[in-house]
């Protein structure tokens, strides 16, 4: 074994001697303060009275400690590997607070169990675990770390072979009766939160958006539970964990036209079912079209960037024919008197969402050539939702290769005309990209 391979074998064995750790000093103490405490109370739903006691679940239960010790082991950069104690420390800091501050008791009496080897593992959980620290599940939240690491780690069936493991070894708390479904809640939240504030920006930057979907479909979902009895506001804040759920993934696997269609519309099933979704886009969109003013702002001459507009609004600017429209936002359905006319182009690009490369050089060829060609009664308009971002780096890449400019320069001019404009690192990062491979 080589020196360097050697550093990073070690860099792995301290984060896992760290780990145990960090866990032995603090889950036997909280879980000892719990017990001498004269009364703990129990947070059950009423549902749970029906979730079965199956005993061959401790397999996957117990496995964690495998895991536990393995997956540092997997983490192949130093960035990945301090990132993950960085989120494993976060978890166990807060889930023991949380344990000190909010203790509860585990309150089904477990069934004997008559298989050898289960009666095995159920003795070793008696003796080692305890019916304290409860919420949020550090057995849960570390199902969710390992599978954080290792789901970049292989592809195929051993993908899907090790997903369903990590989710058994999470359902496992509920079905061998140490935890309640509380408890997974608060946890998945708790796991969620660390994603967050700690990204692997390894895996680029849809993660961050994706996990804040997630975070806010845990946060219905917990909410949902707690409607237990009250059937509507249940069902409501079901539907908007499930949405956010949708959103989410669809982020993590860049999925631009997960709504629309190549019209710019969006097919009524999708209307019913990402309603919510789409109702706190429209607020914002309503909200922040007011801080644009005017409305659409003429880049270069008969080409117009910006938010997008009602109707009445493309009237009272003139807008609402001879028009190559250029249409980025892919959570809003667009605006029918565009959608309806020739040259309706639609390109859908994620808010706050990374752009991939290639994807920038299809649009920003179409807009160039577009703009080329354009008759001379005809008017151009490029816009987005907010016209903040999206449209704006769209802008400055068109300023750029029609008047040859140095990207500064372009960006400067944009900014002169839109003082609105957000231009994050990963925009400037994907224009410095395309500026020098095509200079």
């Amino acid at each position: 074994m080589d020196e360097k391979r050697l550093k990073k074998v070690g860099g792995q064995l301290l984060v896992v001697i760290y780990c145990l750790l960090l866990f032995q000093l603090t889950y036997p103490y909280t879980a000892a303060y719990a017990s001498s405490l004269a009364a703990v109370p129990s947070f059950v739903f009423a549902f749970e009275q029906y979730i079965p006691f199956i005993p061959w679940m401790i397999l996957p239960y117990m496995s964690s400690g495998l895991f536990f010790c393995l997956v540092p082991f997997y983490c192949g950069q130093k960035s990945e590997l301090q990132c993950y104690a960085k989120r494993f420390t976060f978890v166990t800091l807060i889930a023991a607070l949380c344990f000190l501050l909010f203790p509860l008791r585990f309150s089904f009496d477990r069934p004997s169990v008559e298989n050898p080897l289960f009666t095995i593992f159920f003795s070793f959980l008696k003796e080692y675990d305890s019916p304290f620290n409860q919420a949020p599940s550090l057995h849960v939240a570390y199902a969710c770390l390992f599978w954080s690491v290792l789901r970049w780690k292989f592809n195929g069936w051993k993908k899907i072979i090790l997903g369903i493991w990590l989710l058994l070894m999470g359902l496992g708390t509920l079905t061998v009766y140490q935890h309640h479904v509380i408890d997974l809640l608060t946890a998945c939240i708790l796991v969620q939160v660390s994603f967050i504030l700690f990204p692997n920006k390894e895996w680029g930057r849809n993660q961050q958006p994706a996990n804040t979907y997630y975070l806010i479909g845990w946060i219905f979902m917990l909410l949902a539970l707690f409607c237990e009895g009250y059937v509507l506001p249940l069902i409501v804040f079901a539907w908007i964990a499930l949405v956010c759920f949708a959103v989410g993934y669809n982020y993590l696997r860049g999925n631009k036209g997960f709504l629309k269609d190549h019209r710019g519309r969006i097919p009524l099933i999708k209307k019913v079912f990402y309603a919510p979704y789409q109702f706190a886009y429209r607020l914002m969109w309503r909200f922040f079209r007011k801080k644009n003013n005017p409305p659409l702002m003429e880049l270069l001459p008969r080409c117009y960037v910006g938010p997008r507009l009602d109707a009445s609004e493309l009237i009272a600017l003139g807008l609402d024919r001879n028009l190559v429209v250029f249409d980025l936002a892919a959570e809003l359905e667009e605006v029918k008197l565009l959608g309806a006319i020739e040259k309706y182009h639609s390109f859908p690009l994620l808010d706050i969402a990374e752009i991939n490369v290639h994807d920038a050089y299809v649009i920003i060829d179409a807009m160039v050539s577009a703009y080329r060609t354009l008759d001379e009664h005809e008017n151009m308009i490029i816009h987005c939702t907010m016209g903040y971002s999206r449209s704006m780096i769209f802008a400055v890449l068109m300023i750029q290769k029609l008047l040859s400019l140095d990207l500064n320069k372009a960006i400067d001019r944009v900014k002169s005309v839109n003082r609105h404009m957000v231009l994050q690192d990963h925009a400037i990062q994907l224009m410095k990209i395309i500026v020098a491979d095509r200079s």
